[in-house]
């Protein structure tokens, strides 16, 4: 199924959702859990403490299904995911826990305490606007819109291998801004939204 159609069968089932359809809900659960649990695990790699985050996300999406408003679900579900993420982190319930590769310039309560003191949503946004126009543009169609590389080429009329040397570009300049540690916590979570 193609981005469209994706897009609308998730606008439907929210729909139903917001009338108070169980199906509904449980269609959510089902297609998103995992998700949301992979994008929790890959920062904070603590199984109860992952667990805990989705359920209380999902339950808090039925119990707030008459008020909350969302354009895109998958976007919704892992901002609320990854707010949830990030305030465990601070309230110091859980530690952060990076890839083995990944090396840190500083302590790593330091880069914690960094992480959680700024809104990393803003970190990123302040280092994409610094992004060439093009590259800016062909980033956030990629991210934000969650357009596949063929949708990017034929929305600019550009080549795919030109979409994806933009997106390399793109990555390569925000790694080097935000440093790997930043770059990583920001980049992963929205990953999975595609």
């Amino acid at each position: 199924m193609n981005q469209e159609g994706i897009k609308y069968m998730d606008k439907g089932t929210v729909g139903l959702l917001q009338s108070g359809n169980w199906g509904a809900f449980e269609h959510i659960y089902n297609t998103y859990w995992s998700k949301l649990y992979l994008s929790a695990y890959g920062i904070l790699r603590d199984k109860q403490a992952c667990e805990d985050i989705v359920q209380d996300v999902l339950v808090q999406l039925w119990l707030k299904k008459d008020s909350a408003s969302i354009d895109s679900l998958p976007s919704y579900l892992h901002t609320a995911v990854r707010y949830q993420v990030f305030k465990a982190i601070k309230a110091g319930k859980v530690k952060l826990a990076l890839p083995d590769d990944i090396e840190l310039s500083a302590d790593r309560n330091e880069v914690e305490d960094m992480l959680v003191s700024e809104d990393l949503d803003a970190v990123l946004d302040n280092h994409i606007a610094r992004l060439p126009d093009k590259c800016r543009e062909v980033f956030l169609l990629s991210r934000k819109k969650h357009l596949s590389i063929a949708e990017i080429a034929e929305q600019m009329h550009i080549s795919t291998k030109t979409v994806e040397n933009h997106l390399s570009n793109a990555l390569g300049r925000l790694r080097t801004g935000m440093g790997d540690f930043l770059f990583w916590a920001a980049i992963t979570l929205p990953s999975i939204w595609k």
